[in-house]
């Protein structure tokens, strides 16, 4: 699961690193330490943008 080796984007530590998906396309990288927030983190951002998506449709339509 921690397969990276880098610098987590949450506590800026060097560390073995697992990667985030955004539905955006973008992605960031969090050590085992951060994993639960940032797994957190993620959820919560693709649930609000994919509403924001469903809204800006609903006022095209």
């Amino acid at each position: 699961m921690f397969t990276i080796e880098g610098v987590c984007d949450w506590c800026k530590k060097p560390s073995m690193l697992t990667k985030h998906e955004y539905v955006d396309g973008k992605s960031h990288c969090s050590c085992q330490e951060c994993n639960d927030l940032a797994t957190l983190d993620v959820r919560q951002f693709n649930i609000a943008e994919l509403q924001f998506r469903e809204r800006q449709l609903s006022a095209l339509r």
